[in-house]
């Protein structure tokens, strides 16, 4: 299918591109914990607030690994992007990473970082 894309947390966290998200299996709205299987963020916390994040966290990094994993998760269920992972996978990754401590929470969301930004074809 070519080149792997991605489109970064800016782009889904942008409010000019709601409309994106329409494409996915995603509602802005869906909470975080329901669609991720785990309690890693305010109860309330939607998938749109989990993007919009900031850096940080406590524990340092928590934060970025939450909000690439929402968008890791929209890249892979937009057929429009030719993304590494699939759905499943994000989600599976990210429970990994979750369960596995802070170290490997800092390498998940920086390895979806890199997988987030190889290029937004929507954009």
């Amino acid at each position: 299918m070519g080149a792997l894309q991605g489109c970064s947390i800016g782009f889904w966290g942008g409010i000019d591109n709601l409309s994106h998200w329409e494409e996915t299996d995603y509602d802005p709205d869906d909470l975080f914990n329901t669609i991720f299987g785990r309690i890693a963020s305010e109860p309330s916390s939607t998938l749109f607030v989990s993007v919009n994040l900031p850096g940080g966290g406590t524990p340092p990094n928590t934060n970025n690994l939450i909000r690439q994993s929402v968008a890791a998760l929209l890249n892979a269920s937009h057929p429009d992007i030719n993304f590494q992972l699939t759905p499943q996978e994000v989600i599976t990754q990210f429970q990994v990473a979750w369960d596995g401590g802070q170290a490997t929470r800092t390498a998940q969301g920086e390895l979806f970082d890199q997988l987030n930004t190889l290029g937004c074809p929507l954009s």
